[in-house]
Parts: C-alpha cells; sequence; structure tokens
C-alpha cells in the first residue's frame, strides 16, 4: 500500500499532474562574478493523499522553492562549488544530487515518506473502526513549505535565507530560517570567525540591543521597553544573554542579524530580524 503510494507520487512530479508542478525558472538575476551565472530556481508544489486517489482523505502539502545559480559556461567551477553550499544550506541530507531538480524532488520523496510513516498505519486502523470523514483529526494534515532568496549584498558576497515552515501536527505550526553569506569569489562561507573582529561580540551586542528594545516596543504596542531588565519581564531574553547569532547577512546596507523563535523570546513574537547599518558596525568587521 505505501510503495504504490509513494510510487504515485512520483508519476505525479514526471508526468504533469494538476496536483504537482515542478518547474525551473530563471529569474535574470546576474551574479557579481563576470555575469557569468544567473539565479534560477526550481518550484515544486504538490499534495500526498493518505488515501490515494480520495481528495477528502488526509494529506501532506510540500512547497519547495529552491534558489541556485545557472551559469551559462560549460565547467564553470565556481558555480559547482557556490550551489555546493547552496544545497548544503537548504537541506544538507539531500545535496549533492545530480541536478537541482533531483535535489529538489529527492527532498519531496524523504517528506512524503515520512508522512506515510508518521500517520498511515494510525489512519488505516481509524478507518477499519468506523471513524467517519468529519471524525477524521486535523493532525493527520501535514504542511511543508520550504521557500529560498539569494540576492547581492555587501561587495562580492552572496546572501543566501532559506525559510521553513513545518506544521506536522503539534500544538502550533513552525518556522524558522537559516541564512549564511557566501564570498562570489571563491565559494566559501562567511561566518562569525572570519567577519566580526576577535573579542567584539559585547560591543557589536551593544549595537544590536536597542534594535531589539525599538522591535519589542513596536510589537508589544508600548514605549516602556529601555533596557535588559524590562526585556526580561515580557519573556524576551529571559533564558540566554543577547549574543550574535549564526545567522545573519551582510546587506547592502547594514548587518543584519536573525533571531529565531525561541532563540531569545517565546513563540507568540516571532523571529526577530535586527539590521545594524555599516556606519555603527563597520568598525568591528574584518577588511577583506
Amino acid at each position: 500500500m505505501m510503495k504504490k503510494i509513494q510510487e504515485g507520487v512520483i508519476s505525479f512530479i514526471f508526468c504533469g499532474a494538476l496536483s504537482t508542478t515542478m518547474l525551473p525558472g530563471c529569474t535574470g538575476h546576474r551574479t557579481v562574478e563576470n555575469n557569468r551565472a544567473v539565479v534560477d530556481s526550481v518550484l515544486m508544489d504538490t499534495i500526498v493523499y493518505l488515501d490515494k486517489g480520495n481528495t477528502e482523505s488526509p494529506k501532506c502539502q510540500v512547497k519547495i522553492n529552491f534558489k541556485y545559480l545557472k551559469s551559462a559556461q560549460a565547467n564553470d567551477s565556481l558555480t559547482e562549488v557556490i550551489n555546493k553550499v547552496l544545497e548544503e544550506t537548504f537541506s544538507s541530507a539531500h545535496a549533492g544530487a545530480v541536478s537541482p531538480v533531483a535535489f529538489v524532488s529527492s527532498i519531496k520523496e524523504s517528506l512524503a515518506s515520512e508522512y506515510l510513516n508518521d500517520v498511515q498505519k494510525n489512519y488505516e486502523t481509524d478507518v477499519k473502526n468506523g471513524m467517519k470523514a468529519d471524525e477524521i483529526p486535523n493532525w493527520y494534515n501535514y504542511e511543508y513549505d520550504i521557500n529560498s532568496e539569494l540576492t547581492e549584498g555587501k561587495d562580492s558576497i552572496w546572501n543566501y535565507k532559506v525559510t521553513t515552515f513545518q506544521n506536522t501536527g503539534g500544538a502550533h505550526p513552525n518556522t524558522w530560517g537559516r541564512w549564511v553569506n557566501v564570498d562570489a569569489t571563491n565559494g566559501k562561507i562567511l561566518d562569525k570567525k572570519n567577519l566580526f573582529v576577535k573579542g567584539t561580540e559585547e560591543k557589536i551586542c551593544g549595537l544590536i540591543l536597542p534594535q531589539l528594545l525599538a522591535e519589542a516596543n513596536k510589537r508589544l504596542e508600548t514605549d516602556t521597553l529601555t533596557c535588559v531588565e524590562g526585556l526580561n519581564q515580557v519573556g524576551i531574553l529571559l533564558d540566554t544573554d543577547l549574543y550574535i547569532p549564526d545567522n545573519f547577512l551582510l546587506g547592502k546596507d547594514g548587518v543584519t542579524f536573525l533571531y529565531n523563535r525561541y532563540d531569545i523570546a517565546p513563540y507568540y513574537l516571532g523571529q526577530f530580524e535586527l539590521t545594524v547599518p555599516y556606519s555603527e558596525i563597520e568598525t568591528y568587521l574584518i577588511k577583506k
């Protein structure tokens, strides 16, 4: 039963059935490096039904938007290196596929398989025991949406953002991001160690704090938060000190730091994207 459903899902992708689309589409965005490559994408939207052929049965919807570089030149080793980094960031477990389309297909097949393994037996048991359509609990329905953005940042740096939305029957869905900076001249990831001057974390956090206070006041519709103690009272930085996150981007105008849900604040406050202008933080950046 499970094998047949999985095979049917595969055929949806390659036969172009209405429930699934997977299309590469060039955005026309050019790289910093000699205009040799453009930002392209593989888009995929599919639905896996627990009861194959029954669109009223519980389902898992998977949406994927994988951005990568497409070179106009043969044997472009630099673009290959950068794309490997992008794949590792997007989904390390599936990196190294023969093509971007195969990479996305592998991710989709994995999520579909996990869904069937998680709930199919329980669902079949419930149906066998007489569960009616209007009695099916909502937690049988899963949803995944993995999106990416690839843009030019400061100097010769690619900014890559991967945002994952996941709803797998828990108390609430969750969304998180992973951001990386890629040197467009050699394909290497630029992380905290090779971008921020050693020993300056406290000073950098001192620049992030006003941004955090301003954003927290805005979200809570107040102007009373002026210090860490005030943030603590509303649940922000309650269990951790302010720190430089691994997720940040060197954009055109400043450094933006991403704190995912639960990193520094409770779920209901969402994630925080806090930008410090280069005019303030430049002195703490390692010059390249």
